[in-house]
């Protein structure tokens, strides 16, 4: 509060004990006093031509610093203890706990995202797989890391019957930096930028390795790069999910399992039992709903190993839509990401990285 008002003493300067009040003031004060009404509320109404917006700056200014000095302030939580969905999380937490990391971090897999297309009066939708390809060194010593999205090996398929004739009338365009010319695919995919918040971009090894202090760390993050999401507890579990998809992101064992034990203790957060992910694989899946007008409601899951702390897929699934997907299928995984190998190697790629310097 000093700051503020040292702040606003600097925008009004004049001191109270530099005006003085005598004779000469009083017989003015009268003079004034006693002037016809008509000339008292002309002038009166001439002055509040400049006190009224005086004020108004002042209490704009006010606000201003007001907002500048106090942060939006991060809101508490009710910490989940017991359940299916915390028991598979705290699981998980423990197998990344035994996790060693080697000398690359390499991840084959595939984005896949559902695509809406009007060209010409053509209509339809499109599921565009993309393939991607990852290889990150533990140390700087063996090169920077590499992050490939094939787009001239994505396949496109039509969602349904009518999407197919569609398409065929369109004349079937493959993928294409010019939109006019073919399918233009953005690279990377949107994934939980679909929700319209920011994404974390903070420096993933300085994350605390305490689940309060972790997930205090992301949200005073995203609240001083953009301001708190509107819905935190969703936030976090999309953030989460990117991150641990990625072990080379966040390559400490224990802030992996901090990650882990923070969605273990995130209300909303509920089990989906032994599912089989996009590849028919068994998996254990782990969900969050969130409800916005732009995406209506949508099933953001997470696909886990039922015996690694390996994320296998992750997927955003329309449980009703939206304003910006009224056009997709009810059930249909809008963007999913999903793991054909993924782990730690001491086996260096068939081509040296950029900058390795042995």
């Amino acid at each position: 509060m000093k700051d503020l008002d040292a702040l606003l003493s600097a925008a009004n300067p004049t001191v109270v004990t530099d005006l003085t009040y005598g004779p000469r003031e009083e017989a003015l004060l009268r003079s004034i006093i006693h002037e016809p009404s008509r000339r008292h509320r002309a002038r009166f109404r001439r002055r509040l031509r400049w006190i009224l917006p005086a004020v108004a700056t002042a209490m704009a200014t006010t606000a201003v610093l007001w907002h500048v000095l106090v942060p939006q302030e991060i809101p508490e939580q009710r910490y989940v203890t017991s359940g299916d969905a915390h028991a598979v999380l705290l699981v998980a937490a423990e197998h990344a706990d035994r996790t060693t990391s080697k000398r690359f971090w390499h991840a084959k897999g595939e984005i896949r995202q559902l695509l809406r297309r009007d060209n010409n009066g053509h209509r339809y939708t499109l599921l565009v797989t993309t393939p991607t390809e990852t290889w990150v060194p533990r140390d700087p010593i063996d090169g920077e890391s590499v992050h490939s999205y094939d787009i001239g090996a994505s396949r496109l398929q039509p969602v349904s019957p009518a999407d197919a004739e569609a398409y065929r009338k369109d004349g079937s365009p493959g993928p294409d930096e010019n939109s006019d010319a073919g399918i233009f695919i953005s690279v990377p995919a949107e994934g939980p930028e679909l929700a319209g918040d920011g994404i974390f971009e903070g420096d993933p090894t300085r994350l605390p390795m305490d689940p309060a202090k972790l997930r205090m760390a992301m949200l005073t993050w995203i609240r001083d790069h953009g301001g708190l999401p509107a819905h935190p507890n969703a936030w976090l579990f999309r953030e989460a999910a990117k991150l641990l998809d990625s072990s080379a992101l966040v390559s400490s064992p224990a802030v992996r399992g901090a990650l882990y034990r923070m969605l273990a203790g995130l209300p909303g957060v509920r089990s989906l039992g032994t599912v089989r992910d996009p590849l028919g694989r068994s998996a254990v899946g782990i969900a969050m709903r969130e409800h916005t007008s732009s995406l209506g409601t949508i099933d953001w899951q997470i696909l886990l190993s039922p015996s690694s702390d390996f994320v296998m897929a992750t997927r955003a699934v329309i449980v009703r839509p939206g304003d910006t997907n009224s056009d997709f299928p009810v059930g249909a995984a809008q963007y999913l990401t999903v793991k054909l190998t993924a782990g730690w190697t001491d086996r260096p790629p068939q081509h040296r990285l950029p900058g390795a310097r042995r």
